[in-house]
């Protein structure tokens, strides 16, 4: 028992870290399979071997760890583990990104979720899900811009640029046979990618999303911090992080967006969840409720 396990869970795919080794796996925490239940296919496909630790970075938690108990009990039973750290994706992002600073890291991904610290105080935004929030995560800008395309080619809409831009998108569109299932979900966040690059390149009305998306996680971050700082007078760190952010123009977008309504100083992640998650066990022995929690055997 010489190694441990690390695993990130996110909407578009996981990742476990042994000892050094990364892999990535093709397994998605979707609406339709709980995290319990995708954590076990997760562990399904660890070459089999005993882990003393095991620590977990989940989305699909919403902020509020509640089953470490079963959690543990499944580590417990594929890995032998007497350790297990359960703890919300966000919280290990924000200590992978800026350690034990004071600030806020907002991460995109399928989703969105910002977590502020300050004092010892932690503070949990966004991380709701499509239907009632992730404004401005990958999946929001793909659905976005699909969406328009789609109601353009109904007559609904004169977004004629993003029918162009997606034309490969609208062709796997048509080829779904559920329009509302995991298949859709995927090639909503697939999207993204080919929306920022259409913004970067001047399309017009890819601009406009990524404008508005921008504009709510300016909103999600004044309003993380303000849950930890009442003080204008407190300049807190920023870290922007996650898959869309490889796209620079909605970077610079979301950077315009958060000056607008705060001051802050921008900084570079030191590192992800797989060295947060265990950093953030280090640090937080007794865990952070509610947004982590430990298990022992």
């Amino acid at each position: 028992m010489d190694k441990n396990l690390v695993v990130d869970l996110g909407q578009s795919g996981a990742r476990i870290k042994i000892g050094e080794t990364v892999t990535s796996l093709n397994i998605a925490k979707t609406a339709s399979v709980t995290v319990l239940e995708t954590l076990e296919l997760i562990f399904e496909q660890v070459p089999k071997q005993d882990f003393e630790t095991v620590y977990l970075s989940l989305t699909g938690l919403y902020g509020f760890v509640t089953e470490e108990q079963a959690i543990g009990e499944l580590c417990q039973k594929y890995f032998k583990s007497k350790d297990v750290a359960v703890m919300d994706d966000g919280i290990a992002a924000f200590i992978g990104a800026l350690g034990n600073q004071n600030g806020v890291v907002l991460t995109l991904g399928g989703g969105v979720v910002a977590i502020s610290s300050n004092a010892g105080k932690f503070g949990h935004a966004d991380g709701k899900g499509a239907i009632f929030g992730d404004l401005g995560g990958g999946f929001w800008v793909g659905q976005t811009a699909m969406r328009r395309a789609i109601a353009t080619l109904d007559g609904r809409d004169n977004a004629t640029d993003l029918v162009e831009l997606l034309r490969s998108e609208l062709q796997e569109h048509q080829k779904l046979e559920s329009k509302n299932g995991v298949e859709a979900v995927t090639l909503c966040i697939n999207a993204t990618k080919t929306v920022t690059a259409g913004a970067e390149a001047g399309v017009v009305s890819a601009v406009e999303i990524l404008n508005t998306g921008a504009d709510y996680l300016g909103k999600t971050v004044l309003g993380v911090w303000r849950k930890v700082s009442e003080s204008n007078s407190e300049i807190p760190n920023v870290c922007i992080m996650g898959g869309p952010t490889r796209n620079q123009t909605y970077v610079d977008l979301i950077k315009q967006s958060i000056n607008s309504v705060m001051e802050c100083n921008f900084v570079t992640a030191k590192s992800d969840h797989l060295v947060g998650a265990p950093l953030t066990a280090e640090l937080y022995p007794a865990g952070v409720d509610p947004l982590f929690k430990w298990w022992h055997l």
